[in-house]
């Protein structure tokens, strides 16, 4: 599953992303020059174990040295600067919070830090590791405002997630994403051309993508072409309550439902949806996110589920757009 260019330019940059999902470990690595996103490889791998719960230690540790060498033997000949692991909010702890504008970088971290522990219920914030990026500004009340997304988990956690890659050499590994994030940069990238979306007036241009596993459902919003919100729901075993908490979600940001441009759905339950809810609230129903037609390739992508693989195509995405 190799597409390799010789030759690499200035602008060139190549990174992967480790998504995991149960006992289910998929990988992607991407190169982006200027405004092409090339596909050089993807995959998957089982194990017999949830990696989720072997990180957080639910479960013996022990299978995740196998799990440490099979990402050594992948990324071996891998030309990638950096790779990251892409996260489901069910599997780290995931909010949106408000910043004041013009923050120092201390200043901004020990905010983060704190609202963190308060959260999760932890009593001291030096014991979770912390990972934040900026979603969108607003004016609040006459003050710009940044809405800034968190990912934290347990020190011991992040611990065992390096050590994933310690046999992995000469690359930054220490990326964290949300599997949220990781859609609304596949979301990010047209499907027609393959180039950057944008509005092609002033009007807002909306577009939702549905994340459907087993165990929760998430959602990734864009605003002309870049994340603007996310959200999760673990009880959402129906199209009906998907569609609930989806225009739950909308409401409370001020969008309407019907200012979606795009509606799109993935993950592993993404064949369940059904049409009648969607339709009724959103005036459409759910196309399939698929990432392989969204980048350019040499090659035709052999997988039965493409949906599976956009949080970690859409990972490495949002790593070599950093």
């Amino acid at each position: 599953m190799h597409a390799r260019r010789q030759e690499r330019t200035a602008m060139q940059s190549i990174s992967a992303a480790v998504h995991i999902q149960g006992p289910t470990v998929r990988y992607a690595e991407v190169t982006r020059d200027g405004s092409d996103v090339d596909l050089r490889r993807f995959g998957a791998e089982t194990f017999e174990v949830d990696v989720a719960r072997a990180l957080w230690g639910d479960t013996s540790p022990e299978p995740l040295d196998a799990i440490t060498a099979t990402l050594s033997r992948i990324f071996d000949d891998t030309d990638a600067s950096k790779a990251g692991l892409v996260l489901h909010p069910v599997d780290a702890y995931s909010f949106l919070m408000p910043l004041p504008e013009g923050l120092s970088a201390e200043e901004r971290d020990r905010r983060v830090a704190y609202q963190a522990a308060l959260v999760t219920n932890t009593r001291s914030p030096g014991a979770l590791h912390t990972v934040s990026r900026p979603v969108r500004t607003a004016v609040e009340d006459g003050e710009t405002i940044e809405w800034v997304h968190v990912l934290a988990v347990p020190q011991q956690v992040e611990a065992r997630m390096e050590t994933l890659f310690a046999e992995v050499p000469g690359m930054d590994t220490t990326g964290r994403i949300l599997s949220a994030e990781a859609a609304a940069h596949l979301l990010e990238i047209s499907e027609e051309d393959g180039t950057p979306t944008m509005s092609a007036d002033d009007a807002d241009e909306y577009q939702l993508a549905i994340g459907q596993y087993a165990g929760h459902t998430e959602y990734a919003l864009t605003r002309n072409g870049s994340w603007h919100h996310a959200h999760a729901a673990q009880n959402a075993p129906t199209a009906e309550d998907q569609a609930y908490y989806a225009v739950g979600m909308l409401n409370r940001i001020g969008v309407a439902p019907d200012a979606l441009e795009t509606l799109v759905a993935y993950g592993a339950e993404v064949d369940a949806v059904a049409d009648g809810p969607f339709e009724s609230v959103f005036g459409d129903v759910p196309t399939l996110l698929d990432p392989f037609g969204r980048l350019h390739r040499i090659w035709e992508p052999d997988a039965e589920q493409p949906g599976e693989y956009v949080p970690c195509i859409g990972g490495a995405l949002a790593l070599s757009a950093e």
